[in-house]
């Protein structure tokens, strides 16, 4: 008898269910067959060392309450058979929102095969397991760990509530993947948890959302569609919305609040990287030159400027694994941002001075924070943004990258003859903010614990794209919505230079 959770038809089957985790489930269901049955028994992928495969840790918050539906859904694909629950501060919230997505998604299915014959048992979302933990108490956060193979972290901003999950997560050796885009957290994560992830086998992956998959997987997608050795890759990042402009936030207040303490603390980076980056990279000719001022790329439409993010400083991160660990050369990498008109161009630069004054005092930040429309034009507000609103938004990142046909034998060789071949990728998706972001976050954490042998090996904290770039998750991504697809190769001429 093989037992698998999925969604499908059903009939009824006399079965076990109610018990609150589904190991539980698959534990007590084994147990009576074994009672009654001589007949020989295994259970698909039956992990007795931890309850669950996945735990959402705040998933009653927006980004949880958008990830939780994609866990029901692609834990069960692909012939995959992984258990979850939901973590967070109020079992009630827990259980209210798990309601909610029952609605929404309908219920699972649990199909019990006996020899040829197969039926199949309606399991309610009111069995998914709901965990209490709290980032202010370390015990629960443990336990919670230990009960799961990853956390999917979905309680920022990390800054303030990120490390202590973390801790908990290498402690009792738990996977870990999160969202974030603020690089004080992730640098500093790696700083002081990466020996000690390695003791322990375990990952430790953030910026699995649009910061920075599309951006730092997407270099290593054009790294592996470039033939010959790529020496530098230029990023353009564009939002835009189907048909007219809906009212309202188009994203979540809690990105404002990581941007502006991101933006008020930036000069802690300075010394975090002295100490986890002792020696520099090696500088490579020909240098890609960053453009400071707006300026128009036949690649995207309307002016490009700086984009002040951290996908730049996650791909750097990814390179300087590649070249340390794989002995690659590290590529080069400038990100901008598409603004599709000079009006827009202009409100962005009055909008931009004022939070980057603002952000640098106490009472500065304390306005920005209260007032979030206000001093972004309406983009950011305490309101979440509407569902109508989101399933309007996209995204793209266009990456060019330049390079040269031939490869030399060694990492540190320098070319003497200017680069002569270029490759453009884009990667694309929808809902941008909570959609494509989920999608990434939810597939990097069934990819790591699916894939773990594609994974760099022992364990670490690592940057998306070093972590998963021998892994199926950018085919994965493809088939979910975020694709990945090759926009054009060519050959450069000598006399361009």
């Amino acid at each position: 008898m093989v037992v698998h959770f999925h969604s499908g038809l059903h009939t009824d089957v006399d079965v076990l269910i109610h018990a609150r985790p589904y190991m539980s489930v698959r534990a007590k269901f084994l147990a009576k067959t074994e009672t009654s049955s001589s007949t020989s028994v295994s259970v698909s992928r039956l992990k007795m060392a931890r309850e669950l495969d996945i735990i959402i840790f705040g998933a009653t918050g927006f980004t949880g309450k958008h990830t939780v539906p994609l866990v029901s859904k692609l834990a069960k694909t692909k012939s995959r058979d992984l258990t979850w629950g939901v973590a967070g501060r109020s079992e009630k919230k827990l259980k209210d929102l798990l309601g909610q997505c029952e609605k929404e998604t309908g219920k699972w299915h649990l199909f019990c095969e006996f020899s040829n014959n197969v039926t199949c048992s309606e399991i309610s979302l009111a069995h998914i397991p709901t965990i209490v933990a709290d980032v202010q108490d370390e015990k629960s956060l443990k336990e919670m760990a230990r009960k799961a193979r990853i956390v999917i972290n979905c309680c920022g901003p990390y800054r303030f509530f990120g490390e202590p999950v973390v801790k908990a997560c290498v402690e009792e050796g738990t996977h870990h993947v999160d969202v974030s885009g603020e690089p004080q957290y992730m640098e500093k994560m790696q700083l002081k948890y990466h020996s000690a992830a390695q003791e322990k086998g375990v990952y430790i992956v953030s910026a699995c959302g649009l910061d920075s998959i599309p951006c730092d997987l997407g270099v290593v997608f054009l790294q592996q569609n470039f033939t010959g050795t790529l020496n530098s890759v230029v990023t353009y990042l564009d939002f835009w919305e189907e048909g007219e402009p809906t009212p309202g936030p188009a994203i979540n207040y809690g990105t404002w609040e990581s941007a502006v303490y991101g933006l008020a603390y930036a000069k802690e980076l300075g010394s975090l990287r002295r100490q986890l980056f002792p020696t520099r990279l090696p500088s490579f000719k020909p240098k890609l030159e960053a453009k400071k001022f707006p300026h128009k790329s036949s690649l995207v439409a309307g002016w490009s400027v700086p984009f002040l993010g951290s996908d730049r400083s996650i791909v750097k991160r990814s390179q300087r694994c590649f070249y340390e660990k794989d002995s690659k050369r590290p590529v080069q990498i400038e990100t901008y941002f598409v603004i599709k008109s000079f009006l827009y161009l202009l409100m962005f630069a009055i909008f931009g001075t004022i939070f980057s004054f603002l952000a640098r005092f106490k009472y500065g930040r304390s306005l920005l924070l209260k007032y979030p429309e206000k001093f972004s034009g309406g983009l950011f507000s305490h309101e979440q943004p509407s569902e109508e609103k989101l399933k309007k938004s996209w995204f793209s990142v266009t990456l060019y990258g330049e390079g040269w046909k031939e490869s030399l034998p060694d990492a540190n060789d320098e070319y003497t003859t200017p680069v002569d071949r270029a490759v453009c990728v884009k990667v694309k998706g929808r809902n941008p903010a909570y959609g494509s972001t989920c999608v990434c976050l939810v597939l990097s954490a069934i990819t790591l614990i699916t894939e773990t042998d594609k994974m760099p090996p022992g364990g670490g904290v690592y940057p998306p794209g070093f972590a998963f770039a021998k892994t199926s998750l950018a085919d994965q991504l493809n088939e979910n919505g975020v694709t990945f697809e090759v926009v054009f190769e060519k050959d450069l001429h000598l006399s361009k230079y």
